[in-house]
């Protein structure tokens, strides 16, 4: 789906199809790609919409070879950056990235290299603009196209908003208004809209893709309680061999999983926020080198993950919204070779989707609070930390983002400087509640946040409606003619795992249950100790009946499924 006409086909066109070959090592265009690439090098304003794995770097790497000038990258991660351009580098292109990962000196040198013309890309974070430095330095580049990735986080309507896109127009004009390429995996109609306007994109193309790989096999599937989301779970893994991800919401339910998995006789690896950063690094590049590893893993993992052959991607809860699931799907199956993207939906899995919604979506009345707070601490300030902050506020759970947003806010509207890391914080102007913008505290984007997860759960309960079908009318796309071929709705799902997936030969080997007896004294959850009174049920189902050493009630306690140990030289 396309808006405005790119026209004649511009000149170097056929550059641009040599430099395909010969540098980037590509022969055809995906689907969209050329129609992008031509209005790129048409220097016209450009909007693409293309999910993950559809190819949305090339369009703005590609024209950055063929033509003159630089072209400034605003990324949003500073590790998908590294790996991006550590990728064009392998390939000859002229690029390199200038973010806070590097020293001083480092920074100034790559932008010297970036002043003297030595450089087709440069990729920044947003950030990166509020720096005096770099402010000082944007008069001297010859920035001649502003390429902008994850156009979304610029919308409060996206489903990953960041205040400091909503400065990108201003910081446009100040590169000269520049051709503008927006690109984003996966934007509704009013997201677009906003991209445009906030962007000040003039009469863009506007190039819109749907999930066209059929690659993808999607699927979803309900289950009433975890034992069933783990026997599932396996299944897939028992039948289709490869790399692949399981995405979950929360660190504590992974790590359940993990153990449970494991204790199934499955080895995984495991990777979430809370690792330090060579772990997640070693978490990565095991994952990238094997061809059959699994990895747990929060929606910290998957940007800049470019594997080719992830043969399937499974959600263990329904994720936020459509555009988050979307995005993490199509890192399965790049290389064209069919995977399995699997949806499990448990409704008390809700509950922690609703949580993070809240958590995500300060008040007005929350925001002017963190201000306040600050205020008050005046000089005391220095001394503090977020977690002090946090508990001012009453809310002490570090996965709790409203104060980390409205930090974050503070900083972009210039009302502080500094940072809690750093020891600096202060107040650095008067807040005025009627000049904020409309996005600080907005009541109608949490109601459409609701909506979205609405909407999410009505996909991963329904089974008429094609999948794909479902897609397009979320995103108002064209809707499709005939069934897709490529979903649970379309298609036998069984029948379909077994035909185009090959099974895992080598068997898990779950690990040995203790042998459990009348009269043992065993340690519950790590914690309780008690006395088995009766053992019921034999081999790998048992259950125990345990009377508590501490007041004598009487529990059952299933082995598989909590953590019982027995104690060992431990008489009645």
């Amino acid at each position: 789906m396309t808006g405005g006409r790119v026209g004649v086909i511009p000149v170097g066109m056929m550059k641009a199809r040599q430099i395909l070959k010969e540098t980037f090592g590509i022969d055809q265009y995906r689907p969209h790609q050329q129609e992008a690439v031509e209005a790129v090098l048409a220097g016209r304003d450009v909007l693409l919409t293309m999910p993950t794995g559809g190819g949305k770097s090339l369009v703005y790497q590609l024209p950055a070879v063929v033509l003159e000038g630089l072209t400034l990258v605003v990324s949003p991660l500073i590790s998908l950056m590294k790996d991006q351009v550590d990728a064009l580098e392998r390939k000859g292109v002229a690029a390199t990235y200038v973010n806070s990962s590097l020293s001083a000196a480092e920074r100034e040198k790559r932008l010297e290299a970036a002043v003297g013309g030595k450089l087709d890309l440069l990729f920044v974070t947003p950030e990166r603009f509020r720096s005096p430095v770099f402010e000082a330095v944007i008069p001297k580049l010859n920035v001649t196209r502003l390429a902008v990735d994850e156009a979304h986080c610029i919308s409060q309507w996206g489903h990953d908003f960041r205040p400091d896109y909503s400065r990108l127009a201003e910081y446009r004009q100040r590169l000269g208004n520049p051709p503008t390429l927006a690109l984003t995996a996966t934007a509704t109609p009013p997201v677009a809209a906003d991209i445009v306007k906030h962007l000040s994109l003039r009469d863009p193309v506007i190039v819109r893709a749907g999930l066209e790989r059929a690659n993808l096999f999607l699927a979803s599937q309900q289950v009433y309680d975890q034992q069933q989301k783990v026997d599932r779970i396996e299944e897939i893994l028992k039948q289709v061999f490869g790399a692949g991800i399981i995405y979950g919401s929360m660190i504590r339910d992974l790590t359940a999983l993990h153990e449970e998995l494991r204790r199934r006789g499955w080895q995984t690896l495991f990777y979430h926020g809370e690792l330090s950063q060579s772990e997640r690094r070693a978490m990565q590049e095991q994952f990238m080198a094997s061809e059959d590893q699994i990895i747990l893993a929060t929606n910290a993992f998957g940007m800049g993950i470019d594997k080719a052959d992830i043969r399937f991607v499974i959600h263990t809860q329904v994720p936020r919204t459509f555009e988050a699931w979307m995005q993490e799907i199509g890192r399965a199956g790049r290389d064209g070779k069919p995977a399995w993207c699997e949806l499990l939906y448990l409704e008390e899995d809700l509950a922690v989707q609703h949580q993070f919604i809240e958590w995500a979506n300060p008040s007005l009345d929350y925001f002017v609070g963190v201000y306040r707070t600050l205020e008050r601490w005046g000089s005391r300030i220095v001394s503090k930390d977020i977690d002090d902050l946090r508990s001012e506020l009453l809310y002490k759970n570090k996965a709790d983002h409203r104060v980390n947003i409205s930090l974050k806010w503070l900083e972009v509207l210039g009302l502080t400087e500094g940072s809690f890391e750093q020891h600096n914080l202060r107040i650095a102007a008067s807040l005025d509640v009627d000049a904020l913008p409309q996005s600080v505290g907005c009541e109608d984007k949490r109601r459409a946040d609701l909506e979205g997860l609405l909407g999410v759960v009505r996909f991963a309960s329904g089974s008429e409606v094609c999948r794909r079908q479902s897609i397009a009318v979320h995103f108002e796309l064209e809707p499709l003619s005939d069934s897709c071929g490529a979903c649970d709705v379309c298609m036998d799902a069984v029948a379909e795992l077994e035909k185009q997936f090959t099974p895992r030969q080598t068997k898990p080997t779950p690990l040995r249950t203790a042998k459990f007896e009348r009269g043992d004294w065993v340690r519950v959850d790590g914690r309780h100790i008690g006395q088995i009174v009766k053992v019921r049920g034999q081999g790998d189902r048992i259950k125990l009946i345990v009377e508590s050493a501490t007041d004598l009630r009487k529990r059952e306690v299933d082995p598989r499924r909590q953590r019982v140990r027995k104690m060992e030289n431990q008489s009645g």
